[in-house]
């Protein structure tokens, strides 16, 4: 079985790997958010800002490509398209959201959870 403290290793650096594959894509802003441990939510926000609908698809399909591909991880939920310029990809304890920039801008989940 693995410890608490594995767990969370595990998911920073899928988070990272995530940041990684955002910055492959020329995503603009990368950033880690570690959440708190009561959040229940997740334990890191990938967050991301693509410049158009059709380079916030490219940013979608190749970081959840990689992800199934190196790490073995499929997506748990996703979002087909890009409904409202926002695009959330939930691998469990990473969960990525990649924006256009009005909507990170409206949103702002950096202050919301607390940038890193």
């Amino acid at each position: 079985m693995t410890s608490e403290n594995e767990r969370i290793e595990k998911a920073k650096a899928l988070a990272e790997f995530c940041i990684q594959c955002a910055e492959d894509k020329k995503a603009e802003d990368p950033v880690l958010i570690k959440l708190p441990e009561t959040s229940g939510v997740a334990d890191y926000f990938v967050l991301a800002t693509a410049n158009s609908d059709p380079h916030l698809q490219a940013l979608a399909n190749h970081i959840e490509r990689q992800v199934r591909e190196v790490h073995q991880i499929r997506v748990i939920s996703g979002e087909e398209g890009n409904p409202g310029g926002w695009v959330l990809l939930d691998f469990n304890n990473v969960i990525v959201h990649l924006m256009l920039p009005e909507i990170r801008d409206k949103y702002q989940l950096e202050t919301l959870w607390g940038k890193k």
